[in-house]
């Protein structure tokens, strides 16, 4: 069977950018011009609306997360991480820019300052969705799988058809031998119709897991 951490790890990066994004209608025309860009990946693009935004309104936390988030996604992670500092600097309290923070972290390698980075986002904001579903993660790569589950089950407590949390769940019941389980997260995962990447995983597993109930 294959490890945990490989079967998750391609898991953890399906809804990892989108703290940044705001309502349309809060947005200056610049600064939905760098939002547009950012949803067609055109990040340099982006980019630039978003500091001609900021040249006229530097104090706009919003926009300036928003550029730390096209930083990222373009894989300038110190530029990124300064901007995200910036905003921290006028807010403490700005639970995205945690968030992203931990983002930074994790794609320069260094699992310790993430965990760190959403433990803070957390503190602020307990029921921060995407902290929660990404720390979970992290507690898988560290091998604390009881709170990884704590969290998943948690979350699907608020939120009953998140499919992130029912995916990871079930292959950790799976892991853990509650097949019953396991086969009932994964049938609610397919009926949100997920990505057919996801969706043709899930029936993979689905199908294994049945054939193994009928085995004697």
């Amino acid at each position: 069977m294959v490890g945990l951490r490989q079967i998750f790890r391609s898991k953890f990066f399906l809804s990892l950018f989108f703290s940044g994004w705001i309502l349309a209608g809060c947005a200056s025309d610049l600064h939905l011009r760098g939002l547009e860009a950012t949803g067609r990946g055109e990040h340099g693009e982006a980019v630039r609306f978003y500091l001609a935004h900021l040249k006229e309104q530097p104090d706009d936390l919003r926009a300036r997360n928003d550029l730390g988030v096209s930083y990222l996604r373009s894989g300038q992670y110190d530029l990124a991480f300064l901007e995200f500092q910036k905003v921290l600097a006028a807010d403490p309290r700005y639970v995205r820019a945690y968030y992203n923070i931990a983002l930074v972290y994790n794609f320069k390698g260094l699992p310790d300052e993430e965990f760190n980075a959403y433990r803070k986002a957390l503190e602020i904001d307990p029921g921060h969705l995407p902290t929660r579903l990404n720390l979970a993660h992290l507690y898988i790569e560290r091998g604390e799988i009881a709170r990884a589950r704590e969290i998943y089950e948690s979350v699907l407590q608020a939120h009953p058809n998140q499919p992130r949390a029912l995916y990871n769940l079930a292959l950790l019941y799976d892991q853990e031998g509650k097949k019953e389980g396991a086969v009932a997260l994964l049938e609610r995962f397919l009926a949100e119709r997920p990505d057919p990447q996801w969706k043709e995983e899930a029936e993979g597993h689905l199908a294994r897991l049945k054939k193994s109930r009928l085995s004697p």
